[in-house]
C-alpha cells in the first residue's frame, strides 16, 4: 500500500466526486480511478458505492476512513520532522551543566530554546567540569555549561559567559547583614574536591590564606544542593554564586562577605570544534546570543 493511493482515498472521500476528487489532486480522473480500484484491490474489499456517477463509502470504507487519515497525518508529521532535523530546527541535543549553571544563565536559555526552536529537545545531564570535557570527548555530550579555566587543546568553542560574585551560605542562625571571612571559617568550609576544579579550588584556598585565617575543610560535595543540605545540618559553611539566592532552602542563609574580595566564579559555554550536526550549530546560536 502506498501513502499516494491513501491520498487519494482520502480526497475522494471528502469529495464523494472523483471528478472534484481528481481536480483537487491535480491529476486526471482515469489515474485516480485506477489508483483506488489498486486499493480496494489490495484490501480485498470495496471502499466505495458508484451508482449514477456519485460515490458513497461502504460500510469498509468508512471504518477505514479514520485510520487512513490518521496513517497519512503521521507520514506528514515525520516528514515535516525530517525536513527540519535537517536545518536544526528539531531533533535532540544533550547539555551537560554545573550546578552553577541552573540559577540564571541555562534556564534563560532554555526557555528561549523553547520559545525560538520548539522542535528540539534538550537532554539535560548534571556533569562536574571535568566529566563534561570527558563527555564531549566521547561525543556522549553536545554542548557543557563548564567553569573554566580548563585546557581545550583548540579542540573546544568556549563562550565565557559574566562571572558571578561568591555569596556565603550559612547555617541559620537568625542573624541577618554581612560576614567576615573569618566567620565562615570558624563554621568550617564544605567545598568541592580539588579535582572538581583545580585553579577554582586553590583561588578560595589562597584567599583564606592570604587573609591570614585558617580554614579546615569539614566536608567535601560536588553539587550545590548537596552543599545547602550539609549546611543546613550544621556541618560547616560553604561558598556558591550569587545567583544561588534565587533559592530558599529551609535551615541556611545568605551573607555577603564584607572583608574580603573572594575569586569570583567563572561560566563557559563549551562545545566540540569539529563538524557539528546542524541541530547542535542552531542550539550554539541561539544559546551564545544570550
Amino acid at each position: 500500500m502506498e501513502l499516494r493511493h491513501l491520498r487519494h482515498f482520502l480526497a475522494a472521500a471528502d469529495e464523494l466526486h472523483m471528478g472534484r476528487a481528481a481536480q483537487r489532486l491535480g491529476m486526471a480522473q482515469p489515474p485516480l480511478s485506477q489508483s483506488i480500484a489498486r486499493l480496494e484491490k489490495e484490501l480485498g474489499v470495496r471502499l466505495f458505492d458508484r451508482a449514477n456517477r456519485r460515490l458513497a463509502l461502504t460500510r469498509a470504507g468508512a471504518a477505514f476512513l479514520d485510520e487512513a487519515r490518521t496513517s497519512v497525518l503521521h507520514a506528514d508529521a515525520a516528514f515535516a520532522l525530517a525536513r527540519a532535523a535537517e536545518h536544526g530546527a528539531a531533533g535532540e541535543v544533550r547539555i551537560g551543566f554545573v550546578s552553577a549553571a541552573l540559577y540564571e544563565h541555562l534556564p534563560r536559555r532554555l526557555a528561549r530554546l523553547r520559545q525560538m526552536l520548539p522542535g528540539v529537545q534538550p537532554k539535560l545531564l548534571e556533569l562536574s567540569t571535568n566529566e563534561q570535557l570527558e563527555a564531549l570527548a566521547e561525543g556522549t555530550i553536545d554542548i557543557g555549561f563548564a567553569h573554566p579555566p580548563f585546557g581545550t587543546g583548540g579542540r573546544l568553542d568556549v563562550s565565557e559567559l559574566p562571572a558571578e560574585a561568591s555569596v556565603a551560605v550559612l547555617p541559620d542562625d537568625g542573624a541577618t547583614g554581612g560576614v567576615s571571612l573569618a566567620q565562615v571559617a570558624a563554621f568550617g568550609l564544605i567545598l568541592f574536591p580539588a579535582t572538581q576544579g583545580p585553579v577554582l579550588h586553590a583561588r578560595i584556598m589562597d584567599s583564606f590564606t592570604s587573609a591570614g585565617i585558617t580554614v579546615r575543610i569539614v566536608q567535601e560535595a560536588t553539587r550545590a544542593l548537596t552543599m545547602l543540605s550539609l549546611v543546613s545540618a550544621g556541618l560547616g559553611a560553604a561558598l556558591l554564586p550569587k545567583s544561588i539566592q534565587r533559592l530558599t532552602f529551609e535551615g541556611v542563609r545568605y551573607a555577603e562577605i564584607m572583608d574580603v574580595t573572594l575569586p569570583t566564579l567563572s561560566l563557559a559555554m563549551i562545545a566540540r570544534r569539529t563538524p557539528q550536526p546542524p541541530v547542535v550549530r542552531r542550539v550554539w546560536q541561539l544559546f551564545f546570543e544570550g
